[in-house]
């Protein structure tokens, strides 16, 4: 019985009904008994009504509080309604806030232009209906309410932005505190390994039959690729601290410094470097090194089977944008696979095909992105590649 009787007093209660918000409405007259009248027509609306006796009083009335909207006379002694309209405007807390002139229906013509200059959004003509006056507040008040809450929703959508950011940020800073721990941790064996490796061959590599040898060999050449690996790492977790200092960088006289380098190291290759003069950027002269290597390295190794190999470096604006390219006739790629071109380890061909750590595009895209500015390729199988990028 207990519980029967709770349900029916449950089943009988009012539903909760959600609390709305009162907004300001602002009425602005000389008149007690016009403000009384504006008032009572207003009082169905059940908002917060907040009376103002002089043009002064409603400037007074502007500094303390916000309005949804502003029923203003335009007859009034000392200050009239225009006089104040133009100094509401003029403040940054009110410029945007709607104005109502209510005015004589006789005077319409000559207040309605002048109030439209002022930045009036209505008028209201006395003697004012009721339910007119109503509809159009309403309409400005609802639209105050749906401001208010969208005002909400974006500090909301802020606070929420950065406190996530505030976690990656800190997430991300102990993921790389981490892996470049452990990369550097497990180097130190790996170098350790490969020496001991090559001291058995030196020392008794002519008492070792070939099998032997050939196993020894086999597990250098793995030590040394993981090696690579781990120093690539450390590469970039070191690109992502550190400040960027800017300058202007030549890199038509880096590229040359670059391919001079790269022609010492592979004498036997025979590759047509082309280099466009007065190449210049503003960046960090070390990462932007760091950059130009990696791309005509990528360019020098893919072009290993072409005869005769060509690389270009370049440099083109589209659209009003500058934008630098290292272009080669060498393997080329599928588009479908370029969105893993950037990936630390993404790796296109085989290694027996061409050897490397898989690293160096992962560390142009950090580069780029350190810079703030954008990286992407084009090619096709066959046909060779083109790396764009922009600082």
């Amino acid at each position: 019985m207990v519980t029967k009787a709770r349900q029916q007093t449950r089943e009988n209660d009012p539903a909760p009904t959600l609390l709305k918000t009162k907004v300001n409405i602002l009425v602005v007259d000389d008149d007690a008994t016009k403000r009384f009248a504006l008032r009572t027509i207003l009082a169905p609306l059940d908002e917060n009504v907040v009376e103002a006796s002089s043009g002064a009083d409603a400037l007074r009335q502007l500094l303390r509080n916000e309005f949804a909207v502003v029923l203003l006379d335009v007859r009034m002694p000392i200050m009239d309604g225009f006089e104040t309209a133009q100094l509401i405007r003029q403040r940054p807390r009110s410029e945007l806030t709607p104005l109502i002139f209510v005015t004589a229906l006789d005077q319409a013509e000559t207040d309605m232009g002048r109030g439209y200059n002022l930045g009036a959004v209505d008028f209201v003509f006395a003697p004012v209906v009721p339910a007119i006056l109503r509809a159009k507040v309403t309409v400005f008040v609802e639209l105050y309410r749906a401001q208010q809450e969208l005002r909400r929703y974006r500090t909301q959508l802020e606070t929420l932005v950065e406190e996530r950011t505030i976690a990656l940020t800190a997430i991300n800073r102990e993921l790389e505190a981490f892996s470049y721990s452990v990369s550097h941790d497990l180097r130190a064996p790996l170098v350790s390994f490969d020496g001991l490796s090559q001291t058995l061959l030196e020392k008794y590599g002519k008492e070792l039959d070939a099998t032997a040898t050939d196993y020894l060999q086999r597990m250098r050449e793995a030590s040394q690729r993981m090696t690579s690996v781990f120093d690539g790492l450390q590469m970039l977790f070191r690109l992502t601290s550190g400040e960027i200092r800017r300058e202007e960088v030549d890199v038509s006289a880096m590229a040359a410094q670059i391919t001079d380098e790269l022609r010492t190291a592979y004498p036997d290759r025979q590759v047509d470097v082309d280099i466009a003069p007065g190449i210049t950027v503003s960046g960090d002269q070390r990462l932007v090194r760091i950059l130009t290597t990696n791309l005509i390295n990528n360019a020098w190794k893919f072009t290993g089977g072409k005869k005769p190999a060509r690389i270009t470096i370049g440099q083109e604006a589209v659209d009003g944008e500058s934008r630098i390219f290292v272009k080669d006739n060498g393997v080329g790629f599928d588009m479908i696979d370029s969105h893993r071109l950037f990936g630390a380890f993404q790796r296109l061909h085989s290694q027996s095909e061409f050897p490397g750590a898989g690293i160096g595009l992962a560390t142009a895209r950090r580069i780029i992105n350190r810079h703030g500015g954008r990286i992407w390729a084009e090619g096709a199988v066959g046909e060779g590649a083109t790396f764009y990028f922009v600082l």
